[in-house]
C-alpha cells in the first residue's frame, strides 16, 4: 500500500537561506514517512489567500517565518499559551477547530536548555530583538523561572509592549526593555532573536563573557559570529531549527514523543555533516 504523503511548507520572505526542506527530507528518510515540503515566498497582502490555497491542495499544515509570525496569529481559531504570550506562531495545522497554531520556537529553546543542562531558574538573561523569536525566548525564560529578562531592541515601544505582556504571564520574573546595545550588567544567558548572522553579517552589540550561555535563532553553515564567541554552552540555530521541525511533525502527524527525541539527534548530526561537506 502506498504511503499517504504528508504535505506541508513554509510561508515567509525571504526564504533563500532556509534549510527547512533539507531538514524535513532528513526526517522523511529517518522515519520512513512520505513528506512533501515546499517553500512559498509570500507577501503580507497575499498570506491569507496562500493559506487557503495550501489547504485546498491538501497540506496538513505549515510553518511560518519572518515577517508573518505575528500576522498569522490573528488568523487562528486556536493558539497555544506560548503563541499568545509571545505574540507569534510558527507552526499551524488545519485541525478540527480550523487553523490551530503552536509556537515551536519557545518549546525548542526549552528543550535545548534541558538537553544542555542549563539551569535557568534565578539567572539573569538578555534577549536581542522584539519580534516573534524574541517573544518565544522571553516565554521560555519566564517559564524556566529566570530572575530577570531584558528585551533589547531598536523599536523601544515594541520591546516595552513585549516585556509588559510577558510580565503578566510570569510575575515571578522581572521583564524590562532597553535599547539595542550591550546590557549594563553582564547576563548569565544571552539570546539572539534577530536575523543578524543569517541574512545579515555580524552579531548583536554584545561580547558574551566566558561564563555566559548563548542561544542563537539565526543559523549559518559555519556558525554565526554570536555562537562562535567564547562561552560554556552554545545553542545554535541549527539545533533549534531541527527541534522546531520535529515539534511541527508531531503537531501535524502525531509522531510519538520518543521518536521525536531519537530522530532529532540523528537529523541534527546528518544536517551538520551535510553542511560541513558543502563549505
Amino acid at each position: 500500500m502506498q504511503k499517504e504523503t504528508l504535505r506541508a511548507g513554509l510561508f515567509g520572505r525571504p526564504l533563500s537561506r532556509s534549510l527547512s526542506p533539507e531538514v524535513f527530507g532528513i526526517f522523511a528518510r529517518l522515519t520512513g514517512a512520505a513528506i512533501s515540503y515546499e517553500l512559498r515566498e509570500t507577501e503580507a497582502s497575499g498570506l491569507a489567500a496562500a493559506i487557503e490555497a495550501a489547504q485546498a491542495e491538501g497540506w496538513r499544515g505549515f510553518n511560518v517565518t519572518i515577517p508573518h509570525k505575528r500576522a498569522v496569529l490573528d488568523l487562528l481559531n486556536l493558539a497555544d499559551p506560548a503563541a499568545r504570550a509571545a505574540g507569534a506562531v510558527n507552526a499551524v495545522r488545519f485541525g478540527r477547530a480550523g487553523l490551530e497554531g503552536l509556537n515551536t520556537d519557545a518549546r525548542a529553546l526549552l528543550q535545548a536548555f534541558e538537553a544542555h543542562g542549563v539551569a535557568v531558574q534565578g539567572k539573569t538573561a538578555a534577549v536581542f530583538g522584539a519580534g516573534g523569536a524574541a517573544g518565544a525566548a522571553g516565554w521560555a525564560l519566564g517559564r524556566s523561572r529566570a530572575a530577570t529578562v531584558a528585551i533589547l531592541a531598536r523599536d523601544s515601544a515594541r520591546a516595552a509592549a513585549l516585556a509588559a505582556r510577558l510580565a503578566e504571564c510570569f510575575p515571578g520574573t522581572v521583564f524590562s526593555a532597553g535599547p539595542f546595545e550591550a546590557p549594563a550588567d553582564k547576563p548569565d544567558i544571552a539570546v539572539n532573536a534577530t536575523p543578524i548572522g543569517m541574512y545579515a553579517a555580524g552579531a548583536p552589540p554584545f561580547a558574551p563573557g566566558p561564563e555566559c550561555v548563548r542561544a542563537d535563532f539565526a543559523y549559518s553553515p559555519g556558525g554565526t559570529d554570536f555562537i562562535r564567541a567564547a562561552g560554556p554552552v552554545s545553542i545554535d540555530g541549527l539545533e533549534l531549527l531541527v527541534a522546531q521541525a520535529a515539534l511541527a511533525l508531531k503537531f501535524w502527524a502525531g509522531l510519538p514523543p520518543g521518536d521525536i527525541v531519537k530522530f532529532s539527534g540523528e537529523a541534527l548530526g546528518l544536517l551538520r555533516a551535510r553542511l560541513a561537506k558543502g563549505q
